[in-house]
């Protein structure tokens, strides 16, 4: 009998109330990055480690900004012990899922979760499809098997995203437009790197038919917002992005329509373990992640 952990890809949302006043920086994605190797190390030191290492090109999870705090005052959220807030993780691999939830499962305990200097409490782990709209899970064959040919993909950018190309003599090369080939080249080599052998997508393939046949056709409020990193501040971009495949390659087109599907866990783009990249596919996922 299958069990949770044979999915493969989880969006969970923990259910947060803390202890105290507090406040954080607006950006907080380090921080809930090191609560969610923090929750793993409590139950496998060795394999939070492997997920700090430097230098891995694709991690197996995302974090999400804190849900429900509002708008920043000053750079800096207020939170309140009467309020109830949400913090996403998705997690794209088995082991490290069953890690993380035993963290949460302990009777003996209330589980706290730490963002810099506040405590927060967590009163519940949501991710039965249903329960949240940003909980859920799903399997990398599901994906797969699922996915139709449609010729119009929307894709709802929720967070800031952006695409960096590495380091340039002048300094750091990053995009911060949603160009067709730069998303869905996100989304494969994410997928490529952590699905089964036997469902790898032909990148070379995909990416020829971007250049030739992908098209934006339709943009809604998009925008820029800055993020401050502890290294340096980062520009991204949101809103919704509507795009056409314009070849009829059945097979090709069944490949971006699972990968559009695969954005809820993957995220799109650079640092999706520390808030960015967040995103999700409309029409059938049309709920907003909203701060």
């Amino acid at each position: 009998m299958a069990t949770l952990s044979d999915h493969g890809l989880y969006s969970l949302v923990l259910l947060l109330s803390p202890t105290a006043p507090a406040t954080l920086p607006a950006t907080m994605g380090h921080q809930a990055h090191a609560a969610f190797l923090d929750a793993i190390r409590a139950v496998d030191p060795a394999l939070s480690a492997a997920l700090h290492a430097e230098g891995a090109a694709v991690r197996p999870f995302t974090v999400s900004p804190l849900l429900g705090a509002g708008r920043p005052a000053d750079g800096r959220l207020a939170l309140a012990p009467e309020r109830e807030y949400a913090l996403r993780c998705t997690i794209l691999d088995g082991v490290v899922y069953e890690g993380f939830m035993a963290r949460f499962l302990r009777s003996e305990e209330r589980p706290v979760i730490r963002l810099g200097r506040a405590e927060l409490l967590v009163k519940e782990v949501r991710v039965t499809p249903g329960s949240h709209p940003w909980a859920g899970y799903t399997s990398w064959a599901r994906l797969a098997a699922e996915a139709r040919p449609e010729p119009l993909v929307t894709l709802a950018f929720t967070s800031p995203t952006a695409f960096s190309f590495g380091q340039r003599r002048w300094g750091k090369q990053v995009v911060v437009l949603p160009e067709p080939r730069l998303v869905f080249g996100s989304l494969v080599r994410t997928w490529n790197a952590l699905a089964p052998a036997a469902l790898r997508i032909d990148a070379q393939a995909l990416r020829a038919y971007l250049e030739e046949n992908a098209v934006l056709t339709h943009i809604d409020h998009l925008r820029t917002e800055m993020l401050q990193f502890q290294e340096a501040p980062q520009l991204g971009f949101l809103g919704q992005v509507t795009f056409g495949f314009m070849d009829d390659d059945q097979g090709i087109r069944c490949q971006l329509n699972a990968l559009a599907d695969f954005a809820f866990y993957a995220g799109v783009g650079m640092k999706t373990a520390m808030g960015m990249g967040q995103c999700r596919r409309v029409g059938r996922s049309a709920s907003v992640l909203e701060g």
